[in-house]
């Protein structure tokens, strides 16, 4: 019975630290995205289409608190990541959400220069290799 109330123990810790850590505090140095000239996707798309200057802003199902999180697997030589340590989930849609329920995790990119590319975002644990899902995108920017 120790073990077990050790196990559960951790497993609650790992997640009020995961969350702690994913909370932003103070002021911050990273760039606020601006609302005009903002892209908005919702889910994987087979192709994007923008200008320079513009941001796109992704929105992909994630878990809260799972230590799951959308990374951009290579840099970009088209895209620059926004907030590159921030977590942006949103609330999931129901009124009572439980745990372990889906959210969003948004993702703000802006595009630098033209050209076209593919970019490969992995939902996966950054210390762990395995990857949970995957989302590839041809972007073009023009």
């Amino acid at each position: 019975m120790s073990a077990y109330i050790l196990e559960r123990f951790c497993i609650i810790s790992f997640f009020f630290i995961t969350i702690a850590c994913n909370v932003k505090s103070g002021p911050s140095n990273h760039q606020k995205v601006p609302m005009n000239d903002t892209l908005k996707i919702d889910g994987c798309q087979d192709k994007i289409k923008m200008e320079v200057g513009y941001i796109v802003e992704i929105k992909l199902e994630a878990v809260p608190g799972s230590g799951y999180q959308w990374l951009l697997k290579d840099s970009s030589q088209l895209l620059q990541l926004l907030d590159i340590d921030s977590l942006k989930f949103t609330k999931p849609e129901t009124k009572e959400p439980a745990p372990g329920q889906p959210g969003h995790q948004i993702l703000h990119f802006k595009a630098m220069k033209k050209g076209e590319e593919m970019i490969r975002l992995e939902y996966k644990r950054t210390w762990e290799k395995e990857i949970m899902n995957s989302c590839e995108m041809k972007i073009e920017v023009n």
